[in-house]
């Protein structure tokens, strides 16, 4: 028997606050200077960065910021294998001297400052103060913060609900929008399985729309609020419905499952530490980590044992002793025990409910590209039954006040 299902909107919360800190500031290639890392290896060509210097002040560079960087001066990272940073900043100063790099700066609470992208002043930037305001006017849902990147959750001016196989679904849109000054704010299509909350984010091109922002005196606030006010996309939305209907009429391949178990797999092993040594960091709602999806490692071994319990023990389906055996063409054609649309919820309750920014970015990314092509086993369930509500959600997947136990 489902449960009731939960609001479709969450109630409007507190004030959103983004943390941490993000300053901004300019500076010349000549103001930055690197400090480099004692290595032992000698096969490693290219030394690893310590800090990068602005202004005489260390702060530990991002992916951002490399990134950023290379496409600014159009160079790549294999410059720094023949050349040391000193000498590339030099000739970059001495062919654009009066060339001038908008920075990005992430302070965390003890003021220590992590250096994120770089942009070219005079191309329009989102300030996170602006943003802030912005999202508290338009009631923003879940609003999270990672690696320069703000993620904010909508609802459509012209709300739809349509059912699937019993589940009631809500239409959204999601906005992920750089406070950094690289790169433009996106739009996702995204779906929201009211039962248990699971939001299910269309990370494809075709599901994607970008925001121009104009030049740097742009007004950019006048262009967020404007898709906020009146965001629509009847098609889009007709488009990720049918791909849902579809998937809950065809069995899940060998191939797909064996997918979205890797990924888990690979998120799960994670693990790492924080700051201080003494565990994960940016923990999720549910115990959720941004370095491993969980914060204790059985919670892990849980996820993929529930995974085998929804899909089946390929092995023993189809007496196999490894299911590497089977080739990639032919694990397209044989179905596991549950459905593409199991998978599907499987993948974003996890995303919305355990996993942290950047992983959950890549739980989406997974369910975004399987909908946005044709399953490998498309409408071969001439009829379906009742699907779980939750799939994970039990007291193991629980944070305790003692990881041992």
């Amino acid at each position: 028997m489902q449960t009731a299902p939960a609001a479709a909107v969450s109630t409007p919360g507190p004030r959103p606050t983004f943390e941490p800190r993000i300053e901004y500031g300019v500076a010349s290639v000549g103001d930055l200077r690197v400090e480099l890392e004692e290595c032992d290896d000698s096969r490693s060509r290219a030394p690893k960065v310590a800090a990068v210097y602005v202004n005489d002040e260390p702060l530990r560079p991002s992916g951002r910021f490399w990134t950023s960087f290379f496409m600014r001066f159009g160079i790549g990272k294999s410059v720094f294998n023949y050349f040391d940073h000193a000498e590339v900043f030099e000739r970059l100063a001495a062919r654009s001297p009066s060339d001038r790099l908008r920075f990005a700066v992430e302070r965390n609470e003890q003021g220590a400052g992590s250096l994120l992208a770089v942009s070219n002043p005079t191309k329009a930037v989102v300030k996170h103060d602006d943003l802030r305001e912005l999202l508290h006017r338009y009631d923003g849902d879940r609003v999270t913060y990672h690696n320069g990147v703000v993620e904010s959750h909508h609802a459509p001016r012209v709300g739809h609900r349509f059912h699937v196989s019993g589940d009631a679904f809500a239409n959204r849109f999601v906005v992920r929008t750089p406070v950094d000054g690289f790169g433009q704010p996106n739009i996702y299509l995204s779906l929201l399985r009211e039962v248990c909350s699971n939001g299910m984010i269309g990370e494809a091109p075709a599901f994607r729309s970008q925001l121009a922002l104009g030049k740097g005196d742009d007004e950019v606030t006048y262009t967020l609020s404007r898709a906020l006010d009146g965001f629509n996309n009847d098609e889009g939305y007709a488009a990720l419905r049918q791909r849902f209907e579809s998937a809950a009429e065809s069995w899940a391949s060998v191939h797909e499952a064996a997918g979205l178990y890797n990924l888990l797999a690979k998120l799960t092993g994670g693990g790492g530490s924080g700051s201080n040594g003494g565990g994960p960091s940016n923990f999720g709602t549910d115990g959720a980590s941004a370095d491993g999806l969980f914060e204790r490692r059985d919670l892990g071994t849980h996820l993929l044992k529930r995974f085998h319990q929804t899909t089946g023990d390929v092995t023993r389906l189809y007496g196999l002793a490894n299911a590497d055996a089977l080739s990639a063409k032919r694990q397209k054609t044989l179905p596991v025990k549950c459905k593409v649309y199991d998978l599907l919820n499987f993948a974003t309750e996890v995303a919305t409910h355990h996993a942290g920014p950047a992983h959950a970015r890549r739980l989406h990314a997974w369910a975004g590209e399987l909908v946005s092509g044709e399953y490998d086993l498309e409408g071969t369930a001439d009829q379906y039954g009742d699907f779980q509500d939750f799939f994970v959600n039990d007291d193991a997947a629980k944070p305790t006040d003692n990881p041992e136990a």
